[in-house]
């Protein structure tokens, strides 16, 4: 991990963007601001393992991290992919506990890094910071409950056709575009399915009239086509995080 220059009003312009950080004092925010640290992770290159230590908060400046639990045969079950502007490493850190995923660099990535300890003594003396902090968590649970709702037990059609509506911008929009952040492997892994799977469903989605697909970009042509594949509740437009 190499260092790389941003200012100390860049850095804090980056962190005041953050959920939790947004609403905090200037004084708070320099104190964070100060002290993170700047890195540079490569392509494929880890950022942590399950069970390393949880020391810092992560902060993506550019880039891509992918957060992701080992299964047998090499397989992944993908949590998160983490892009611009948003961060990962919180829940562990908070608890203390070790990280409970591993996290590898998609693409090359600049981060950067608040130290636990800076963090927690910050949130002992702002009770504001404290409760966004807690806010953010919860609502990553929510998340990460919503996610699990849309993928188990219910078919591999209704897993893709919810994660399509999930993207859909503003209810009622019968047509959108949604350009693919990740590839198609990562969200297979995702939604719980195979790699052929989740192809076998844009085909058929295709074929029914509901989507077209040109690479990275899915082109949804009738919304309301998806709405009849998924039967079951989905999470609103926006449940889904990027």
């Amino acid at each position: 991990m190499n260092a790389f220059p941003l200012s100390s009003t860049q850095i804090s312009d980056i962190l005041g963007r953050l959920g939790y950080f947004r609403d905090l004092q200037q004084p708070s925010l320099r104190k964070l601001s100060a002290d993170a640290r700047q890195v540079t992770v490569r392509r494929d290159e880890t950022v942590f393992a399950k069970g390393d230590p949880a020391n810092s908060l992560y902060v993506v400046v550019n880039g891509q991290i992918k957060i992701f639990l080992p299964q047998a045969n090499r397989a992944e079950k993908v949590v998160a992919m983490v892009g611009h502007g948003e961060s990962f490493g919180i829940a562990a850190l908070w608890l203390g506990l070790p990280h409970p995923a591993n996290a590898i660099a998609k693409s090359d990535s600049h981060l950067l890094l608040i130290e636990r300890d800076t963090l927690m003594n910050q949130a002992r003396h702002d009770p504001l910071l404290a409760e966004c902090l807690m806010a953010d968590l919860s609502h990553r649970v929510m998340d990460l409950m919503h996610d699990m709702e849309s993928c188990t037990p219910r078919s591999s059609i209704q897993r893709v056709s919810c994660f399509l509506l999930q993207h859909q911008p503003e209810a009622g929009i019968g047509g959108y575009d949604i350009l693919l952040s990740t590839s198609k492997r990562d969200i297979a892994a995702k939604l719980n399915l195979t790699q052929e799977t989740l192809s076998r469903m844009f085909q058929l989605l295709s074929k029914e009239g509901a989507i077209e697909v040109q690479g990275r970009l899915i082109r949804i042509v009738d919304s309301r086509k998806l709405l009849d594949f998924n039967q079951a509740n989905c999470p609103p437009p926006g449940a889904l995080p990027e």
